[in-house]
């Protein structure tokens, strides 16, 4: 995720967001620092986060990848939101989908 973070959009963004992998029951956070994505594996739930993602593995990488789309996620029941569910769109606003073609070989 950190390579399709758009940095100059993250300037001065400091959003904290928590996933919570419910089949895993494993808990990381993610959060901006000076246009830097960091990652963590949360062993305190206690820190201030702005929004938490509770979801089920293969969903987050559905997601990644670009297989689920709005429907899949929004009504999922393996997908819910605790916080600001606007600072969490923001959050993946920042995030470019990566190019799915590009030449391998190039004429010359």
């Amino acid at each position: 995720m950190a390579v399709r973070l758009k940095a100059e959009d993250a300037t001065d963004k400091n959003w904290r967001i928590r996933l919570h992998f419910t089949d895993l029951n494993e808990t990381h956070l993610l959060w901006l620092e000076n246009s830097v994505l960091h990652h963590a594996k949360e062993t305190n739930s206690d820190s201030d986060v702005n929004a938490t993602l509770n979801l089920t593995h293969p969903l987050f990488v559905s997601m990644l990848v670009g297989e689920a789309g709005l429907k899949d996620t929004l009504f999922s029941d393996d997908l819910s939101v605790d916080g600001s569910r606007i600072d969490l769109v923001r959050f993946f606003s920042l995030f470019e989908k990566p190019a799915t073609s590009f030449a391998i070989v190039t004429p010359e």
